[in-house]
């Protein structure tokens, strides 16, 4: 039997009045009749939503001027990330209503899909919004088994972020090419992550933002359990982990075997530690998201990997880099560890295996929406979804990222839109997110059943790791074996592998 939950009690699973904001017209229209005849209710009908709090309240403010229009009350309930991610899992558990739509984590689908928790997206909903130009790579996020059962509306991805206008001073690059034997590229930036390295430790510790304090580093990244551990340490790690003539990453599609401790994993937290404890800022084996993103709009490291690169660094409140910064897909490595030979692997031409980090929040609609809100909600997700309201949405300061063909083709929109990136860094941040999720080794961020089980193990190892409390060997090997123990309790081995192959498309 579905549970369902009354006005007050959704205020108070998400934090009492101050996490639900009303979008009231004067009058609400009655809901209609099943017969076409009289309306059956004038009650106010009600659209509840859950997502994340900077996004959420974007979407309500977007989404004001429809509500107002068709007479509607939203009430929005917000979100930290991680806590939305477990808030979501805990109603499909419980088999408890949460909201009629939420902002839903594609890599927790196959848990939440699985468990009949969201409805499949009506054939003339996608029509309307124009799914055929979704790029694949996002379709992937919104699927499972053929189905559609999510929206687009953010094709999240981890970019390689840069000084360019660092790497374009003359004194500076003499300077670093006398040192490591090669020019710094103000168009790629660093190609493979030896580069990387040389970068992190060339720009520590010398005065080369010119503000007289001993405050330049090479690099920051996100690294603090419990916030974005996982996507910081996978993004480091797929380089050297992920073959090109292998289709799999964290487990092997055969025998369900975790591979987080094998010598590509491990090659990469041993240098990860290093750069973060030699050549980041204080604190930089726990930073947040948010702190990684701040060390870099401040203007105090060289460089780093993220999603939002575009969104804070453009703007006058948060950054002191606009239009200096460059945007590249992943470093690269011409040694990646061949899981099935068990030996390296060395290429002319960097391999690069780019992450598809988190893949990108997007819209679901429950399967416990409320009846009377049927319409309604239909109406909200396609209006919210349409190409018009995407392209609005990712060329603003939203932190929405581009997902579909024609996003990837305004770059008037993004130079001289919101974000006012310029024609130069609009065409570098689209370049990167095009050879990113269309990359042929490109890495689908994990999504097969347990996912936040799985995300929980990783951090606490790579997080022992960091502090020198396990070295990485040791606690990638508590990892391994943390996945092979979590598999087995959600169904064995095999099914995992085999529920790993359906996110991958297999």
């Amino acid at each position: 039997m579905e549970s369902k939950v009354s006005r007050r009690q959704f205020l108070r699973m998400v934090g009492g009045a101050a996490g639900a904001v009303a979008l009231a017209a004067c009058a609400a229209p009655a809901a209609p009749a099943a017969d076409g005849g009289e309306a059956m209710s004038q009650e106010k009908i009600v659209i509840r939503y859950a997502g994340l709090d900077g996004m959420g309240a974007r979407v309500e403010a977007f989404m004001l001027p429809w509500v107002e229009e068709n007479g509607y009350e939203l009430e929005r309930g917000a979100f930290g990330q991680q806590e939305l991610t477990d808030k979501i899992m805990q109603s499909v558990a419980t088999d408890t209503y949460l909201a009629d739509i939420f902002q839903f984590p594609s890599n927790a689908r196959a848990d939440v899909i699985n468990a009949g928790a969201l409805q499949e997206i009506p054939t003339e909903v996608l029509e309307a919004i124009d799914f055929d130009d979704v790029l694949p790579g996002i379709v992937n996020t919104l699927s499972w088994e053929g189905k559609i059962y999510a929206l687009p509306y953010d094709g999240d991805i981890h970019y390689y972020s840069f000084r360019k206008d660092l790497f374009a001073n003359e004194d500076i690059n003499s300077r670093f090419s006398n040192t490591y034997g090669f020019d710094l590229s103000p168009d790629t930036g660093a190609v493979t992550w030896d580069q990387w390295r040389n970068i992190c430790e060339f720009f520590t510790g010398w005065d080369w933002n010119e503000n007289g304090e001993d405050d330049d580093f090479g690099a920051a990244c996100m690294t603090k359990r419990g916030d974005t551990l996982w996507w910081g340490f996978n993004s480091r790690a797929t380089a050297y982990a992920k073959h090109p003539d292998d289709d799999a990453y964290f487990i092997d599609l055969d025998t369900g075997e975790a591979r987080l401790n094998n010598p590509g994993f491990v090659r990469a937290l041993t240098e990860w530690v290093e750069e973060m404890q030699n050549w980041a800022p204080p604190g930089g084996t726990n930073f947040t998201y948010g702190d990684s993103l701040n060390a870099m709009n401040g203007g105090r490291v060289a460089q780093t990997y993220n999603w939002d690169a575009v969104t804070s660094a453009t703007s006058p409140e948060t950054s002191v880099i606009q239009g200096l910064q460059g945007y590249n897909i992943l470093p690269g490595s011409h040694e990646v560890f061949n899981s099935k030979s068990g030996e390296w692997d060395y290429f002319d031409i960097p391999s690069h295996a780019p992450f598809h980090a988190f893949g990108g929040w997007v819209i679901a609609v429950s399967a416990q929406v409320d009846e009377l809100a049927y319409d309604a909600v239909w109406g909200f997700v396609t209006h919210l979804t349409k190409p018009e309201s995407g392209l609005a949405f990712v060329t603003d300061l939203t932190g929405a990222s581009p997902y579909r063909f024609s996003q990837m083709e305004a770059v008037e929109e993004f130079a001289t839109g919101p974000l006012q990136l310029g024609e130069e860094v609009a065409m570098d941040y689209l370049n990167a997110a095009r050879e990113t999720l269309d990359h042929p080794n490109a890495v689908t961020d994990q999504a097969f059943g347990g996912w936040v089980q799985y995300r929980d193990a990783l951090e606490l190892g790579v997080s022992k790791a960091l502090a020198n409390e396990l070295p990485p060997q040791d606690a990638l090997d508590e990892v391994a074996a943390a996945f092979n123990e979590i598999s087995e309790r959600m169904g064995g081995l095999q099914h995992q592998a085999e529920l790993y192959a359906r996110t991958l498309g297999k």
